[in-house]
């Protein structure tokens, strides 16, 4: 108990050390950070706006794959300089702006029936083992996809591909099970 207490006696004045020496410093970096911080904020909401704004101008078929970097600066009505390829950074508001809302809806159905079949495959399989990671990175991608766009298609379409690949793999086990045997 004694080692216990002096040791948390000794981080303590080391904790008060630090923030004595280090405190302009940690102050410094922490108001730059608190800047960079809201700078992103804002460049996130002036990008959402822009998509909005695609999706508004061109609700049928979008602006074209990948026409979120071309019509970007003219939809923003107000475009960072130093950017030279912005994203949505929202995968379902770049979705809906380059497909419009049509192909918005055929991916946001591509994700809907992910989920069932995933959830179907856990139901039916055996080991769920695999398929609970599947369904938690599939969650977790859809998540973060509300704040990053470019950095998750990768993932989607690999998890949309692993689910399609259990579900085959599952019919074909059953159809197997299922065949008459010749005798």
């Amino acid at each position: 108990l004694r080692a216990l207490a002096g040791s948390a006696a000794a981080l303590a004045a080391l904790g008060v050390a630090v923030a004595l020496y280090a405190g302009p410093e940690l102050d410094r970096a922490l108001r730059e950070k608190t800047h960079v911080a809201g700078t992103n904020v804002d460049t996130r909401e002036l990008r959402w706006q822009a998509a909005a704004r695609m999706v508004a101008d061109h609700p049928a078929l979008g602006v074209g794959p990948g026409g979120f970097r071309a019509g970007y600066p003219a939809a923003s009505h107000n475009a960072e300089i130093d950017e030279q390829s912005p994203v949505a950074h929202n995968m379902y508001l770049e979705v809906a702006a380059e497909l419009g809302l049509p192909g918005f809806a055929l991916f946001a159905g591509l994700l809907v029936v992910t989920a069932v079949t995933s959830e179907r495959v856990l139901r039916a399989t055996t080991d769920p083992r695999p398929v609970l990671a599947a369904q938690s990175a599939l969650v977790a991608v859809v998540v973060a996809s509300t704040f990053l766009s470019q950095q998750y298609y990768l993932p989607l379409w690999s998890l949309v591909a692993v689910v399609a690949a259990a579900d085959l793999r599952l019919r074909r086990t059953s159809d197997v099970a299922c065949a008459p045997r010749d005798q």
